[in-house]
């Protein structure tokens, strides 16, 4: 997701939550997204001539705030971090 305040955060979806109430015309929906929030500053780095993001699994956003509009945010796929050894046998 990318604040108003520039910065990019990125985290794990918990919780889909959906709001259903009436309005006069028509019934109105609004979906928020629970996330658990990574650390923006300590907990990632990007990788500039690839644009890669790390995610530093371990730092955690220090505030509670986990709730976001469905419109705010963008799909992303995590990956295992790749090793430096691949197909070894010992």
């Amino acid at each position: 997701m990318k604040a108003t305040d520039g910065k990019e955060y990125y985290g794990i979806l918990e919780d889909v939550i959906e709001f259903c109430y009436v309005g006069d015309n028509r019934p109105y929906v609004t979906t928020l997204f629970k996330c658990d929030w990574f650390d923006s500053i300590n907990g990632v780095s990007v990788h500039e001539p690839y644009k890669l993001v790390d995610v530093n699994h371990t730092k955690r956003y220090p505030k509670y705030d986990p709730f976001v509009l469905v419109s705010q945010v963008t799909q992303v796929c995590y990956l295992l971090y790749p090793s430096a050894v691949v197909g070894r046998k010992d």
